[in-house]
């Protein structure tokens, strides 16, 4: 009989894990609609929480690397199998693999180092220059009111965050690039972020796969910014790559999450990232490729986009 992974806070039943035997633990996504796709990012935390419950105390994560291999279905459980690569003296390695009916559809490895093994020197960029959260609006909001507006959902770019993501707070920096898009004028934006049921911040395990889970939002959606304002069929993430440089951190605080779009082809964007705290700390980076493909079946040109004052060739 499996037994529960301890954290049993109902806040949190989209993280819950059972334990079937040593190294191996079943997971569910939840959401409205039977017949939905899992949020990747969601698969991401469960399979870090999964790591995490092998990992030797004191240890922590300091960076993951994953493919989104497969699209999973929500309300259908996923097994986690997780390899003990290496447990070394400040560092260990661990692989984890999501198996939905038999089949893998995402595979992980990361990387912990023990707490207190590094010096205290860092380096962090200057924080970006942007208007506080609670000068914006709710996405959710935004993306309802350009509804009622008339406009069609499949002419907005933003994602229903609502479904996907329901516990997280979104506001973003410029809602009309947000929103719509910005022809391939920028490939850059700042969107604040805020994880609304309460974690401790002591339990560093649910702090660092909340954030993990926070961090496959949107970027896919900057990495649509180079095309015009056009429909597109598909837009999933293919790979997604963090770095922590914090440890400790609440992610109850409106975070800033800046992403992007640095390159497109083949119809693949990449896309950078760094989550922000408040206070200016860097807490992360991102790395992230998306597989984009717009509506039109007509065979793209090649084309000059002037980027925010540079040239960048781009097939749009």
């Amino acid at each position: 009989m499996s037994t529960l992974v301890p954290h049993e806070n109902q806040h949190h039943r989209w993280l819950r894990l059972d334990k079937i035997k040593e190294d191996s633990y079943r997971g569910e996504c939840d959401a409205p609609g039977p017949n939905s796709r899992i949020y990747g990012g969601q698969v991401l935390a469960q399979a870090l929480k999964a790591a995490y419950e092998t990992t030797p105390a004191g240890f922590v994560v300091n960076s993951f690397h994953c493919y989104f291999i497969r699209g999973g279905e929500e309300r259908t459980p996923i097994i986690y199998e997780v390899k003990r690569i290496r447990n070394g003296r400040n560092f260990a390695i661990r692989t984890v693999e999501a198996i939905q009916d038999g089949t893998v559809i995402h595979s992980s490895e990361f990387s912990f180092q023990r707490e207190g093994s590094a010096s205290n020197f860092t380096v962090t960029p200057k924080f970006p220059n942007v208007p506080p959260p609670e000068a914006l609006k709710d996405a959710v909001v935004l993306r309802k009111e350009a509804l009622a507006n008339g406009v069609h959902p499949k002419k907005l770019r933003a994602f229903n965050t609502e479904r996907i993501a329901p516990r997280c707070e979104v506001r973003a920096c410029d809602e009309d690039v947000y929103l719509r898009g910005s022809d391939g004028r920028i490939l850059k934006q700042y969107i604040w972020m805020r994880y609304q049921d309460p974690v401790d911040c002591a339990d560093l395990s649910m702090t660092h796969s909340t954030l993990a889970y926070v961090s496959d939002l949107h970027l896919v959606m900057t990495g649509m910014l180079p095309y015009p304002h056009i429909e597109f069929k598909l837009q999933t993430s293919l790979d997604h790559s963090a770095w922590f440089h914090e440890f400790r951190f609440d992610v109850n605080e409106w975070i800033l999450y800046e992403q992007e779009c640095v390159a497109h082809s083949a119809n693949r964007s990449l896309i950078h990232g760094r989550i922000w705290s408040r206070s200016g700390r860097l807490l992360m980076s991102t790395s992230q490729e998306g597989l984009i493909y717009p509506a039109s079946t007509k065979p793209e040109k090649q084309k000059e986009v002037n980027v925010q004052g540079e040239k960048l060739n781009s097939k749009i």
